[in-house]
C-alpha cells in the first residue's frame, strides 16, 4: 500500500504532463498502481467540476485527498476451512453448556480455542481466530422485543453490594436487596450482612408488607438463593426458600436466561442507581448500626420514588394506582432456616460453622434451631432455651456464661481462662476482676444473684458491702443487701396529697357534717 505523500507525487507529476509510464519509472512503482490513482483523480475531478446537484462536494474533495487504502470488504482469511469453523462452533457450544451448569469460570477463551485448533493441526493465527469467533457470535445476535406491562403484574428482584462503614468496623461489603415493579418503576431496597436464605425471604416479606400486597409474577436471575440447580440448558429448579415464598404469597416466578440482564432490565438499572444516589455523597456511607443504615436507605428511596422522571411521570403516583391491583396483603412471612442439632460436649450447637451455647444440662440432647437474619433462637421441648446475636464470622463461638453455672460449680478452676468469662458482659467481668479473682466459687454464687436480681442491684450492693465489710464479700451478704434495698423501695411513704386521698377526705368531711346535724336534731327531740 502506497502512502499519502506518494499519491500526492503521482497526481502532481500527472498534472505536470508526465506519462503514467514515466511516473512509474521515476517513482519505482507498478504502472498499474499509477494508472489506478491517476484514473481515480481524473474521475473524481470531473465529477467535482460537473457540480451535480445530487453530489456532496465535501465527499468528493475528501476522496481526492484521502489516504490510499485497499478494498478488503469481501476478503476472508486464506487458511480458514469449513472443518475449522465447525470446531470453533463446537467450542462455543461447550462454553454455553458450561455457563448453564454453573461452570462459567471453566469456559474456553479465544486464546484457548486457538491453542485447541493448533493441537488439531489447523494452521491459523490467533487474530484470525478472534475474527472468526466474533463473526460466529454476531451471527447469533438477537433482537430485543419491547414489552408492555400491566398494573400489579410483574416485579423484578436482584442483589447488589454497597461498601459501608457500620459501627466503626471499617468499610465492608453489605448485601443490598432491590425490588423494582416493571410498571411503576419504584425502588425498594434493604441492606443485609449476608446474601443468604433468611435475608432473601425477609426482604420479600418486608417489601410485600410495604406494598400492602404482592405481585402476580416475580423475576429473578440465576442467583443461588433462588435457583437450586440447572436441569439442562434452560430449565431451573427453584430453591426451597423460593418455593415457600411462592406458596405462601401465591405469586408465580420466572428466571432470566444466562447472562441476559436485559430480561430484568428495570431492577438491573435500579441496583446501580440506588447505590449511587443514596451512598455516594460524602458522609452517606457511615452509620452507627445496620438499622440506622436501612432507615436512611428507605427514606432516600422514597425521595427518589417521588421525583419526576425524564418521561414526566412520578413512580410513586403510578405505584399508588398499582396497589389496587395487587394480591391481598398477608401477615409477614417468618424468614428463617430451621434445623435440628445435637448439643456437643462444649454445650453448644453448630450453625453455619459457628458455635452457640445452650444450658449445660442439654449436652448430648437434640434441640431445634431457627436462624434469622440477625439472631439465633434455640428451642428444647417447645421452650426457648437460648438466644444469640447471629455471628457472620467463620468458626466463631458465642458463649453465655450463665449456661455453664452447673458445670462451673463443679469445676470452679476452669472459670479463669474460659471463653465464657472472656465473652461475658463488661460489668460482670469487672465484678470478677475487682472482688473475686481468688474466689471463683463465691463469684459463681454472686453470678446467680445477678441473673435473679439484675446487674445494677448487685453492683450497688457490692459497693455498699465494700464499705461495711471489705474483708467478707460473701454471696449471702450481697443477697441480703439486695433484698433490704428492695424492701426500702417498696416501703417508701406514699404522699397524702394525691387525688384519691383528697377525695376520701372530702367524703369523710361530708359524713362528719351529717353526723353533727343528726346529733343536734336528736338533742332537740330529747328536750
Amino acid at each position: 500500500m502506497i502512502k499519502l505523500n506518494q499519491k500526492q507525487k503521482i497526481i502532481l507529476k500527472h498534472i505536470d504532463g508526465m506519462s503514467n509510464r514515466s511516473i512509474a519509472s521515476e517513482l519505482h512503482m507498478s504502472k498499474d498502481t499509477v494508472n489506478k490513482y491517476v484514473n481515480e483523480y481524473e474521475n473524481q475531478k470531473q465529477e467535482l467540476l460537473a457540480k451535480n446537484p445530487e453530489t456532496d462536494t465535501k465527499e468528493l474533495i475528501q476522496a481526492i485527498v484521502e489516504k490510499p487504502k485497499y478494498n478488503s470488504e469481501n476478503r476472508g482469511p486464506n487458511k480458514v476451512t469449513s472443518e475449522m469453523i465447525e470446531v470453533i462452533e463446537e467450542c462455543l457450544k461447550v462454553n454455553e453448556w458450561k455457563r448453564a451448569n454453573g461452570m462459567s469460570k471453566q469456559q474456553m477463551r479465544k486464546i484457548d480455542i486457538h491453542e485447541y485448533l493448533l493441537k488439531k493441526n489447523f494452521n491459523i493465527s490467533y487474530s484470525s481466530v478472534k475474527r472468526l469467533v466474533k463473526t460466529i457470535e454476531d451471527r447469533h445476535r438477537e433482537a430485543f422485543i419491547r414489552q408492555e406491562y400491566v398494573l400489579g403484574d410483574v416485579c423484578e428482584f436482584d442483589w447488589g453490594t454497597a461498601k459501608l462503614d457500620i459501627g466503626g468496623e471499617g468499610y465492608k461489603a453489605y448485601q443490598m436487596a432491590v425490588f423494582t415493579p416493571a410498571k411503576s418503576g419504584i425502588r425498594y431496597s434493604m441492606l443485609f450482612k449476608s446474601q443468604d436464605t433468611p435475608a432473601f425471604q425477609q426482604s420479600h416479606a418486608e417489601f410485600f408488607s410495604f406494598c400492602k400486597g404482592n405481585f402476580r409474577t416475580m423475576v429473578y436471575d440465576n442467583m443461588r438463593v433462588a435457583v437450586k440447580k440447572f436441569v439442562g440448558l434452560f430449565e431451573k429448579e427453584p430453591t426451597k426458600a423460593l418455593t415457600e415464598l411462592s406458596i405462601y404469597y401465591g405469586f408465580n416466578f420466572r428466571f432470566t436466561n444466562i447472562a441476559k440482564g436485559n430480561e430484568k432490565g428495570h431492577v438491573e438499572r435500579s441496583v446501580e442507581y440506588v447505590r449511587r444516589k443514596v451512598f455516594s455523597e460524602p458522609g452517606n456511607d457511615k452509620f452507627d448500626t445496620l438499622a440506622e443504615a436501612n432507615k436512611f436507605l428507605f427514606e432516600e428511596c422514597m425521595k427518589l420514588n417521588n421525583k419526576e422522571t425524564s418521561n414526566g411521570l412520578v413512580p410513586m403516583e403510578i405505584f399508588k394506582e398499582e396497589q389496587k391491583h395487587l394480591f391481598p396483603n398477608l401477615p409477614k412471612f417468618e424468614s428463617s432456616i430451621y434445623s435440628e442439632n445435637r448439643v456437643d460436649k462444649y454445650s453448644t450447637v453448630t450453625v453455619s460453622q459457628n458455635h452457640y451455647s445452650v444450658p449445660d444440662t442439654l449436652v448430648g440432647k437434640m434441640v431445634k434451631v431457627k436462624m434469622f437474619t440477625d439472631k439465633i433462637i434455640i428451642y428444647y421441648d417447645n421452650s426457648i432455651v437460648a438466644k444469640h446475636d447471629r455471628s457472620f464470622k467463620l468458626h466463631d463461638w458465642k458463649i453465655e456464661i450463665h449456661h455453664y453455672l452447673r458445670t462451673l460449680h463443679k469445676k470452679p478452676g476452669a472459670l479463669k481462662g474460659s471463653t465464657a468469662l472472656l465473652q461475658t458482659d463488661t460489668q460482670i467481668k469487672y465484678i470478677y476482676e475487682q472482688y473475686y479473682t481468688k474466689d471463683a466459687k463465691t463469684f459463681l454464687q454472686v453470678l446467680e444473684i445477678i441473673y435473679e436480681k439484675g446487674i445494677h442491684a448487685v453492683t450497688e450492693a457490692l459497693r455498699e458491702l465494700e464499705k461495711l465489710s471489705p474483708m467478707d464479700m460473701s454471696a449471702d451478704k450481697v443477697k441480703v443487701i439486695c433484698e433490704s434495698r428492695k424492701e426500702k423501695e417498696i416501703c417508701v411513704t406514699v404522699p397524702l396529697n394525691d387525688h384519691l386521698t383528697e377525695k376520701s377526705r372530702s367524703t369523710l368531711s361530708i359524713y362528719d357534717k351529717l353526723a353533727a346535724l343528726q346529733s343536734r336534731k336528736l338533742n332537740k327531740e330529747a328536750v
